[in-house]
């Protein structure tokens, strides 16, 4: 991931870009960002837009998994959709809206590749490249946001709970989630002793096993089992981004820098 030179006295630091949708950017395409891109370390919770706040920045996603959130004053927040290392953070904007319609927030700790709003509506102006790979992926959140308004309101907790483990262990590449029994409970919009008791469920079952501040997915196809067919639906969908395959781009970051964003992974 990290390639460091010296050179003239001075220590020059580059990171390999982590996230799919910029590394399905042709060279010259991502030359056009590469400027304006800044790694921001992300802690657990960060709100990275909030309901009917300004959107200043976008966030491509390098590790962790950020959820977007609902709400009505009544009944609180509840996820309607998660974002990782596949897209990116801050949809409206790149639609020419200037306010956020939701929250969003960190639910796994870690890093992003910030751009400024106007920096990235002018380099999507500019080539027809950019612009196709932001709506690509738009269109995969909308297929997200429907299943997961279909799961919410036909399947069982098990099913739900195992779809989202599943995605976000996708999204990390990782088997091993950080995420709290509160946070689950608040994106899925049940009890915490629900969360607690599924998840002991699902441990006996053989797909995970619960850890102090996380949860391991130490058998992706038994948990497979346990959910429903809205994992495969959306995860294909995101599979489909990245069908014309991937490229390596590199970006300078300060040393300094790239240790608070991985301190908080």
């Amino acid at each position: 991931m990290f390639k460091s030179t010296l050179g003239g006295g001075d220590r020059e630091q580059t990171v390999r870009v982590q996230n799919r949708l910029l590394g399905g950017l042709a060279p010259a395409s991502f030359e056009q960002l590469r400027p304006f891109l800044q790694p921001v370390a992300l802690k657990r919770r960060a709100i990275l837009q909030d309901y009917h706040h300004p959107i200043e920045h976008i966030y491509f996603i390098e590790r962790g998994v950020a959820s977007l959130l609902v709400r009505t004053q009544r009944d609180g927040p509840v996820g309607i959709a998660m974002v990782g290392r596949l897209g990116f953070v801050g949809v409206a904007a790149a639609l020419g809206m200037q306010r956020s319609p939701n929250r969003c927030l960190m639910s796994v700790p870690g890093y992003a590749l910030r751009i400024a709003v106007p920096d990235l509506s002018r380099a999507a102006h500019r080539s027809p490249d950019i612009q196709q790979q932001l709506f690509s992926y738009i269109h995969a959140l909308l297929v997200q946001n429907a299943q997961t308004t279909l799961c919410s309101a036909r399947h069982s907790l098990e099913e739900r709970l195992s779809r989202w483990l599943l995605l976000a262990a996708d999204r990390l590449d990782d088997r091993i989630i950080p995420v709290t029994h509160d946070m689950l409970s608040v994106i899925l919009g049940v009890r915490r002793a629900s969360i607690t008791t599924t998840l002991a469920e699902l441990e006996q079952s053989g797909g995970l096993i619960r850890q102090r501040g996380g949860i391991d997915v130490c058998d992706h196809a038994a948990l497979e089992l346990r959910t429903c067919e809205c994992y495969q639906i959306i995860a294909s969908e995101y599979r489909y981004l990245n069908r014309s395959g991937l490229h390596e781009h590199r970006i300078s970051a300060d040393a300094d820098l790239m240790r608070a964003c991985l301190c908080c992974v």
